[in-house]
């Protein structure tokens, strides 16, 4: 499995290679920082349905 993966990885772009890792270090922020992040879209629709 992380054969086909590294395969597959090394045959990208360099532009491509470097959207892999900005998403997975943004899902590893959110992952980290779950309570904010639902604390935050809490916030934004309690906004706007006027609460």
């Amino acid at each position: 499995m992380f054969r086909k993966i590294k395969e597959w990885y090394t045959g990208q772009s360099d532009t491509v290679k470097a959207f892999v890792w900005i998403g997975l270090i943004c899902i590893i922020g959110i992952i980290l920082r779950w309570n904010a992040v639902v604390a935050g879209v809490t916030k934004g629709f309690n906004f706007y349905s006027g609460k």
